[in-house]
């Protein structure tokens, strides 16, 4: 049985790799995907921290287990992805952001601390508080494990960064790290095409207030202040990520263990003229980075467009260590992905979204790899966009005489799919710590 290592950053885009946009700066990430397989198609269930890190621990969609927000607890009754490796004689470990309530104690991980002598901040905050600093003990906790592992039993291991998520003290979103920053000159920085070219006038109409108020009120100066601070923090990452390689192969490990690197969520970064995240149906938000590294696997396709929900992430873990998937984990694996030799003729997946800090607008969605269809369950709304045609999702179509029958036919397959996976029918456990669904 292979040793298992899930890698996971918070609010990281699909392209924010230097392997996919050279903007960025991560060689060791693209070190990673040279070494696997990079998924372009990789659709997170929930473009929200909470709901979507409950679908990595179970392999269902977020409302089937009732974590439909931040502030929602997961039910440590749930069947998941810990108790499943612990059965079959796995030692199983947790460090880093948890954000599900309760502990990963509560979920039947093993190990969730660990000694953190030797820590190294390299350009990390000094400060507790800031995510830079929480990542740097994170990572040194997982150094120190890998350090004195010994081999008795297998591992899976979970490493669960904060980066490149906003929060600081500070009167800005991002932190600013200057030791990185430096090598992204702000005149260089990007500002994404539809900036510029999204009125958001074919959009339901709280996507505009929303980019017209708050922190969303958006200058050129602004998009490129947090492009620079966004890629200072994924240099940073990429340095950790750095680490934990180097530590696999000085064990002798690297060869024997499984790698999976993703991200709950994306960040907007300006694009349509939203910033963050939130209500929104955007790629920025659902396209995520997924790559997958299984020693001794030789891929038809070493970047791999084909459709799957980060919910099939526990499932492609446990097949990927060569051990049976359970029914439980209703998502599946995506494993088999890489022995196709192409893209399918026909796929499809589903995503969800229930409310923002700043809204309440929930949506049930699919995408397939021509459309996305969008409904706003509460409000009414739809939202359709040709992929071919519009890749960067700029004009909603879902209003076009001409799309009606894509259209009705989308819609019917999302409702088919919210209706046999119960919809809103299980009660969520409300955190009594975080009653108002606080980030963090």
């Amino acid at each position: 049985m292979r040793n298992v290592l899930m890698i996971s950053t918070d609010q990281q885009q699909m392209k924010a790799m230097g392997c996919a946009d050279p903007s960025y700066r991560t060689p060791r990430l693209d070190q990673l995907a040279a070494m696997g397989v990079r998924f372009t198609g990789a659709i997170s269930a929930s473009a929200q921290c909470t709901p979507s890190r409950a679908a990595w621990m179970t392999g269902k969609y977020p409302h089937k287990v009732g974590v439909n927000n931040i502030g929602h607890v997961l039910d440590p009754q749930e069947w998941g992805i810990a108790k499943a490796f612990n059965a079959y004689g796995y030692e199983t470990v947790y460090f880093g952001k948890w954000h599900l309530g309760l502990t990963p104690a509560d979920h039947h991980f093993q190990v969730t601390d660990y000694r953190t002598d030797g820590l190294e901040l390299d350009g990390a905050r000094e400060d507790s508080r800031f995510h830079s600093h929480r990542d740097a003990v994170t990572t040194t906790q997982a150094l120190n494990y890998l350090a004195d592992y010994e081999g008795d039993k297998p591992f899976f291991m979970k490493v669960c960064w904060y980066m490149p998520h906003p929060n600081t003290p500070e009167d800005q979103p991002f932190e600013y790290l200057p030791s990185y920053a430096a090598s992204f000159p702000l005149a260089e920085m990007p500002v994404p095409d539809s900036f510029y070219a999204d009125d958001l006038s074919t959009k339901p109409a709280f996507q505009k207030q929303r980019a017209e108020k708050a922190e969303s009120l958006l200058t050129e100066a602004i998009v490129r202040r947090d492009a620079q601070r966004y890629r200072a923090m994924l240099a940073l990452m990429d340095r950790n990520l750095g680490r934990l390689l180097d530590q696999l192969e000085r064990k002798g490990l690297l060869r024997d263990t499984v790698i999976l690197f993703t991200s709950d969520h994306g960040d907007m970064q300006g694009a349509h003229r939203l910033r963050l995240k939130g209500v929104l149906p955007y790629k920025e938000l659902y396209n995520v980075p997924m790559i997958l590294y299984v020693p001794g696997h030789e891929p038809h396709r070493k970047i791999i467009p084909d459709l799957l929900s980060s919910a099939a992430v526990p499932g492609t873990l446990l097949a990927a260590a060569g051990l049976p998937v359970s029914e439980s984990f209703e998502a599946g694996s995506f494993l088999q992905l890489l022995d196709r030799t192409e893209r399918p003729p026909e796929e499809a997946v589903f995503f969800e979204h229930y409310k923002a800090y700043w809204g309440f607008h929930p949506f049930r969605g699919i995408q397939t790899a021509k459309w996305k269809y969008v409904f706003y369950y509460e409000e009414e709304l739809e939202e359709l966009y040709d992929l071919e045609a519009d890749p960067d999702e700029i004009v909603n179509v879902a209003s076009a005489p001409a799309h009606a029958a894509i259209r009705s036919s989308l819609k019917s397959r999302v409702d088919q799919w919210w209706e046999e996976t119960g919809g809103l029918t299980r009660e969520p456990i409300v955190d009594p710590t975080n009653p108002w669904g606080r980030d963090v």
